[in-house]
């Protein structure tokens, strides 16, 4: 029977020990992805690729794809599948980009990592040439800086030497480059903005409107005429460009004609038709479809067409997407409803679409996102569209990238140390195995040598103090206990590694094991001083008093002094720019372990609702600040958070003692509702880009954080920002904030504060 046993204990061994093998197992698993890595090195996946084009009558398309901070370029045939170049360009972070099909060559607006325009020139040979000569710096975003006219690809720029440039390409070369310090104004200008919508049709020509050094304000036409001259007004009293409009259009329009102008307009009244401009620069009579539009979008083309999209009824949630070519010279129009099978009406208001079509040519090309791109001739009716699946399976096509035996062996005869490792783990196993068999009893024996004629007790912990010595980064600290035993008092002092974020506190009580015949304490269980008693709330608590110990960041760091049920409770805090505490008011306090922390201040906060959750968040940043208050300093964090398979990194503020060091890797709890939670990361899946702040109001504080309502604006649309915020950074009126933006409910969340 004896023999019998021992064969089954060894399976179990096995079992209990079979995590010895996991190194193995994470080794084999990591070899076979970084082979498939290998096998895909250069493979674009849909979250890869950038953007999508064609042109050359639909014979050639050009991927963007991003990989390690870099654009890769591949230019192929979508026919045959034959890749005609490739090449990569270093571009911002990001990853902008501006189309213009001119003749029948691709010009692709780019800003590198210096903040330099970049204009490549891409024939359909899979020839490349770079436009721009000249270190022309662009001081923001690409698309604030480039814009498209008639066919003309216009940008706005710094020049050494020049503190303003203007530039113009047509016909895929540069038709002009103005230095606007050249042109007869009163002072020089200092900066340059588009006028608000002057690139979709709001004036007849594009117009940008100057700021002079001394103060003035100048406005100059977007393009020249065919001397390269640029129309000029110059206000002398300042006025809104409102208020002079009409005679700003007319000045310009003596140098630049009309030939430029702004030919179509929607009506701006229910059923958006499409309108003829008049001389005079009023809405004349509808556009003569043969179909009426309604709720009508306009692009620009050149000189002669515009592009008419919209529904075939008045509510566009009734009707189909319709599509027409108008020539205003010709006054004549063109179907081109089928290309628009792929659309949805949604989809003509996103920044990322765009179309191009030369004069006198039948095809029209368009481009979405990285979604979609094709293009379309007036005459057949015939359309090349190419998703973005397509794409993606005409590039991964190669047979360098598919699995076998023959790719997996040459990946291995690479070496390397991942594959040392590999194959030494293959063989560490079977020792382990060999040792679990004998280790288990080895390590009993020597545990109950220990705990051996020793009672368990429960001990207060006196003090913690750190030795400063350090194993994996954690410090070792000594805890001086104080327990009875036998009637009698006995203190007793032990070592212990701890987290920085679970340091134990003097007054907490702790399981430890006693030897009265050695004398000799040690703790039960390692962890069981980390385990932390029930957070005890102080519900209602009013604000006293208020100190002052200086400033951090934006914020200003205090000392708030609350009574409850007639005892006082001191906690320090920091007070974000624009908001402030105010005595009297009701705060909810929570004690954690002896550490007395705010939960809830202001009416509207403390009585929200919700489901409150608590997270764990890892320390990406840390941020440290020469204050001390309460032997405690603040610290500012960006934490990164998970709540199921979607992460987001916030940026926090809170109070550590001065003693204290928290590194990156750290982990912390976090506490928030639900809803919130949810509705932040929503916002993250959609797109992202700069915004201003306009106005900033606070409802109240959650934790360590003022809960702030903050309308934004971009591109001339306003959203709304809801959320707690970093009160050392703050947030403050004409801040630029990198948001995450919903253009539906125009609901918007902080990605980054960018103005610190």
């Amino acid at each position: 029977m004896k023999g019998s046993d021992q064969v089954k204990r060894i399976p179990v061994i096995f079992l209990r020990y079979i995590v010895f093998f996991i190194p193995a197992i994470i080794l084999s698993f990591l070899v076979w992805n970084h082979y498939q890595d290998d096998l895909s090195a250069g493979k674009a996946t849909q979250y890869d690729i950038r953007r999508i084009f064609t042109f050359d009558e639909g014979k050639r398309v050009v991927s963007a794809v991003s990989k390690d901070q870099q654009l890769r370029f591949v230019m192929y045939d979508p026919q045959s599948g034959k890749i005609i170049s490739e090449w990569t360009t270093e571009s911002d972070t990001f990853n902008e980009m501006l189309p213009s099909i001119q003749g029948n060559n691709l010009l692709l607006a780019l800003k590198n990592k210096e903040g330099q325009l970049l204009i490549e020139k891409l024939t359909p040979s899979g020839e490349k040439k770079e436009l721009i000569k000249q270190n022309l710096q662009i001081p923001s975003f690409l698309k604030t800086n480039t814009y498209q006219w008639n066919g003309r690809l216009v940008f706005t720029g710094e020049m050494e030497g020049a503190a303003i440039v203007l530039g113009e390409l047509k016909n895929g070369q540069f038709f002009h480059v103005h230095n606007l310090n050249k042109l007869n104004l009163p002072a020089r200008p200092v900066s340059i903005d588009a006028v608000m919508n002057s690139f979709r049709g709001q004036t007849p020509i594009p117009i940008f409107e100057l700021t002079l050094k001394n103060d003035q304000k100048a406005y100059v036409s977007g393009v020249s005429n065919d001397k390269h001259q640029l129309g000029v007004y110059v206000s002398k009293n300042a006025e809104p460009f409102s208020l002079i409009q009409d005679k700003v259009e007319k000045q310009l329009a003596k140098t630049i004609g009309t030939s430029q102008n702004f030919a179509v307009a929607v009506e701006s009244n229910y059923p958006k038709r499409p309108r003829k401009v008049n001389a005079e620069g009023g809405l004349g009579e509808v556009v003569p479809t043969p179909k009426p539009i309604y709720q009508t979008f306009i692009y620009q083309l050149n000189e002669e067409e515009v592009l008419l999209v919209g529904s075939t009824a008045k509510d566009e949630a009734k009707g189909k997407l319709t599509g027409y070519i108008y020539n205003h010279r010709t006054n004549k129009t063109t179907s081109v409803s089928k290309l628009f099978q792929s659309f949805s009406y949604e989809n003509l208001n996103r920044e990322g679409l765009f179309f191009h079509k030369n004069v006198k040519s039948d095809w029209i090309y368009y481009s979405f996102e990285n979604q979609l791109t094709g293009a379309f001739e007036t005459k057949s009716k015939q359309l090349k569209e190419f998703p973005l699946q397509k794409v993606i399976s005409i590039e991964n096509a190669s047979p360098a990238h598919q699995t076998s035996f023959d790719t997996f062996m040459q990946y291995v005869m690479k070496g390397g140390p991942l594959i040392l490792n590999w194959a030494l783990w293959l063989f560490i196993p079977l020792l382990l195995f060999v040792l679990a068999i004998f280790l288990p009893p080895i390590l009993r024996l020597v545990r109950n040598n220990k705990i051996k004629d020793s009672v368990t007790l429960e001990a207060n912990i006196v003090s913690v103090k750190e030795t400063g010595t350090y194993i994996n980064e954690q410090p070792l600290v000594k805890m001086q206990l104080q327990f009875q035993y036998d009637g009698q008092n006995i203190e007793k002092t032990v070592k212990t590694v701890v987290s920085y974020t679970q340091i134990p506190q003097p007054g907490q009580r702790i399981a430890i094991l006693y030897n009265p015949q050695k004398k000799k304490a040690m703790l039960l269980k390692e962890g069981d001083f980390s385990q932390t008693s029930e957070p005890k709330f102080i519900k209602g608590a009013v604000l006293r008093n208020i100190e002052s110990y200086g400033t951090v960041g934006r914020g200003t760091v205090l000392s708030l002094t609350f009574e409850a049920d007639q005892k006082k409770y001191t906690i320090p805090m920091i007070q974000a720019n624009g908001f402030e505490y105010r005595t009297g008011e009701k705060a909810d306090l929570v004690d954690i372990s002896g550490q007395l922390k705010m939960a809830a201040y202001g009416h509207e906060v403390r009585n929200r609702s919700g489901k409150d959750v608590t997270l764990t968040g890892t320390i990406q940043r840390v941020k440290q600040y020469p204050v001390t208050i309460h032997n405690q300093k603040p610290i500012m964090l960006d934490v990164m958070v998970s709540s199921g398979d979607q992460s987001i990194t916030k940026t926090v503020s809170q109070f550590i003692p001065d003693h204290m060091e928290v590194a990156p890797g750290t982990q912390i709890t976090m506490q928030t509702k639900q809803e919130e939670l949810d509705k932040e990361i929503s916002l993250m899946q959609e797109k992202q880009g700069s915004a201003k702040v306009t106005h900033v109001a606070f409802s109240g504080v959650i934790g360590n954080q003022p809960l702030a309502t903050i309308q934004i604006e971009r591109d001339g649309v306003m959203y709304e920002v809801k959320q707690p915020i970093d009160p050392i950074t703050s947030v403050l009126p004409g801040d630029e904030l990198w948001v995450a933006y919903h253009e539906m409910t125009r609901q918007a969340a902080i990605v980054k504060y960018a103005s610190i």
